[in-house]
């Protein structure tokens, strides 16, 4: 063995890794990206929880209750007067929990007779479990502070017998059953991998096969070529769709509680605009491995690991809150659910479903744009 030659292409090695950004970008880049992400992102600390305190009537210790959780900086308390407003914030998203005050608390505090209701929205369940623990535990030092008492051991064990009674609710997971949450998730995880990853791979093999450039010498337009592969692959994924919520339903029992043309709606929407995700990414690599990567970091990774689906998007550092502003997984993902456990909210609906639509509109845009018909 030469040293002289294997130095030299040691050297040829090396130029050619420096002149190929994605080589670069694979091994530097990527690392630290999904270091950053999974580092901040991957958490199961609930921060910032959404709790609405009903309080029908003021009263000194309502309003110490109140000011327990407001200066809690694991709580962002809002102040309601009537339970069905209270639910009405869970049913819609707006709040994670709902605290239930009595009438005459403070009477009731005195006489040893307090009845307080937790509602947790449960959808997902171990993040509602744990705000369900918080808001107990805070609930407990607040009645603790009140009564004088200074021992959360005393009234942890001994608050049911002096009449303090706390009752916990999980809405719309009555079971506490994770699949409710994992289910929703796979269909999404099911949707980018055929309208995104799917969609690049089969363009980037026409590219490197040559078949693009066949039919570009055709009198067929561009638009006409990028319908075809989109109408075939966007069958393939609600095929795709109907086998992931038969399964759902009939096999894992997932509720479906919300309109059925309303979530094939919402379904579509996503998956046409996965399409134009992956027609942008094999415009821009025209090369099977390239066309992997860049759909799997691009759209697979975020819609597992920045979507809500797995990771509370409120827990995440403030700049991944703002990152995941982009990632079209997030809307369909509190779509899908809301659709499955809670019903047809209609705020939900149309903000999510805006955005997607929104999304669709520009992507498409960009996918016509990029695809132009030339050799």
């Amino acid at each position: 063995m030469s040293l002289s030659r294997l130095l030299i292409l040691t050297r040829k090695e090396f130029v050619q890794l420096v002149r190929d950004p994605l080589s670069v970008v694979t091994g530097i880049l990527l690392p630290i990206m999904l270091l950053l992400i999974c580092g901040f992102g991957m958490s199961t600390d609930v921060r910032n929880i959404r709790l609405a305190i009903v309080v029908p009537e003021s009263s000194p210790t309502a309003s110490a209750i109140a000011a327990r959780f407001q200066s809690n900086g694991f709580f962002d308390a809002v102040i309601v007067r009537s339970t069905e407003e209270g639910k009405e914030l869970i049913r819609t998203h707006q709040a994670d929990a709902c605290l239930f005050l009595p009438r005459n608390l403070s009477r009731r505090v005195t006489q040893a007779d307090v009845q307080i209701l937790v509602a947790v929205n449960a959808s997902n369940p171990s993040p509602g479990y744990l705000k369900q623990s918080y808001i107990q535990s805070s609930l407990l030092n607040a009645l603790n502070k009140i009564s004088e008492s200074g021992d959360q051991q005393t009234i942890s064990r001994e608050h049911a017998s002096r009449g303090i009674e706390i009752q916990t609710r999980q809405w719309f997971n009555d079971a506490n059953r994770s699949v409710y949450t994992i289910i929703p998730g796979i269909i999404v995880v099911i949707l980018t991998i055929i309208g995104c990853l799917l969609t690049s791979i089969v363009m980037a093999r026409e590219y490197e096969q040559g078949n693009m450039e066949s039919l570009f010498v055709t009198p067929m337009k561009s638009t006409e070529i990028i319908l075809a592969k989109m109408i075939i692959n966007f069958c393939l994924g609600i095929i795709g769709l109907f086998i992931a919520l038969a399964m759902a339903r009939y096999i894992f029992g997932v509720p479906m509680r919300g309109n059925v043309f309303i979530l094939l709606f919402g379904s579509s929407l996503y998956l046409i605009m996965s399409l134009a995700i992956g027609i942008l990414i094999s415009s821009a690599a025209k090369n099977q491995f390239i066309a992997i990567s860049l759909a799997s970091f691009i759209s697979f990774l975020p819609s597992y690991l920045l979507s809500g689906f797995l990771f509370e998007i409120k827990s995440m550092p403030t700049f991944l809150q703002y990152i995941t502003l982009i990632v079209p997984a997030r809307y369909y993902v509190d779509f899908l659910q809301t659709s499955l456990l809670v019903g047809d909210v209609w705020p939900n609906i149309l903000k999510n479903c805006g955005v997607l639509i929104l999304m669709t509109v520009v992507l498409l845009f960009l996918a016509r744009l990029s695809c132009p018909k030339r050799l």
